[in-house]
């Protein structure tokens, strides 16, 4: 797989995130997109990594987790850019 250095996405939110396993060893992270103290007005995002790829990425100190404040950029590939 090649390597990707990220570059910087404009327009960063704050956002929530929590992790969950599921019997398999996958690992999934839950995104809430918004005001944390209001969660039924946020967006949701989740992604999941199969056990092997969380390993790769974390180690062994992939746990689920409490709630952890974050920053999240999406930047749409045909979505132009100031830059």
């Amino acid at each position: 797989m090649p390597t990707h250095t990220p570059r910087p996405i404009s327009g960063i939110v704050d956002a929530v995130v929590t992790t969950s396993r599921d019997p398999n060893g996958a690992l999934a992270f839950h995104l809430l997109v918004g005001p944390p103290d209001r969660p039924r007005e946020c967006d949701r995002i989740e992604f999941t990594l199969d056990p092997e790829h969380a390993h790769t990425l974390l180690g062994d100190t992939a746990r689920p987790a409490t709630r952890v404040p974050c920053r999240l950029g999406v930047e749409f590939n045909n979505c132009p850019t100031s830059g």
